[in-house]
């Protein structure tokens, strides 16, 4: 009798554990097609940000540039109080010039005032500062806060770097209606969970994901590679 009891228990160990990896991978894979699909959403925002007329950034800037974090989606809305959400990733610059692998990210904030509405945004940075790249390394970024944000110059003329201001460069384009007075800071983080699932090493940080060349993400990133060079 002892015998069957455990028998039956060990079986029902095995349904359990065995019944459960394919749900986790799944899960997995699930986030992965996400991750791709994500990767291949920012290639084309930046892409089209960065050659309309309206939204053109300047080679020179591209060419300075220590990072550029590409954020799609960013919907924003509410009456009196509301709020932002947006989701995308960052590449950093090599020492050869060419771009890294890309960490995942996320943009959140709040804001206040007299508004109404909603919007949708598609949001370009490039980062300016080595102070600004510390700041996003160490997980601290606060646009409005500790980074200052401020709109990047447009157009296909020349501009000088160094006479540029700013911790960051912002372009942006904007859908819907959204109108009023609003403040309040804006963060970006890194997504440790995606970065996890794109990479397949757990706990991999981003300084990692920039600079160890072994780490293989799960898609090649070289369209967004060659997209942003172009851009130069």
């Amino acid at each position: 009798m002892v015998f069957y009891r455990r028998a039956i228990a060990s079986v029902a160990v095995l349904i359990l554990v065995f019944g459960l990896v394919p749900a986790a991978w799944a899960d997995t894979e699930d986030e992965r097609e996400e991750d791709i699909e994500e990767l291949n959403r920012s290639q084309e925002v930046f892409q089209e940000i960065a050659t309309d007329p309206n939204t053109q950034i300047p080679a020179s800037l591209m060419r300075a540039s220590r990072a550029v974090i590409i954020i799609t989606n960013v919907g924003q809305g509410g009456f009196i109080f509301g709020g932002r959400r947006g989701d995308g990733l960052m590449v950093m610059r090599e020492a050869d010039g060419t771009w890294s692998n890309p960490a995942f990210m996320t943009l959140g904030g709040g804001s206040f005032g007299l508004q109404f509405g909603g919007r949708s945004s598609d949001l370009v940075m490039l980062v300016n500062t080595q102070e600004a790249m510390d700041d996003i390394l160490d997980g601290d970024i606060e646009l409005g806060g500790n980074v200052t944000g401020t709109a990047g110059p447009v157009g296909a003329t020349v501009t000088d770097p160094a006479a540029a201001n700013g911790d960051i460069f912002i372009y942006s384009r904007s859908s819907g209606l959204f109108g009023g007075v609003t403040a309040g800071a804006t963060s970006i983080e890194f997504d440790d969970e995606r970065n996890e699932a794109f990479y397949g090493v757990e706990n991999v940080t981003p300084s990692q994901i920039f600079t160890n060349p072994s780490l293989r993400p799960a898609t090649s990133n070289d369209e967004l590679e060659q997209t942003l060079l172009a851009a130069e």
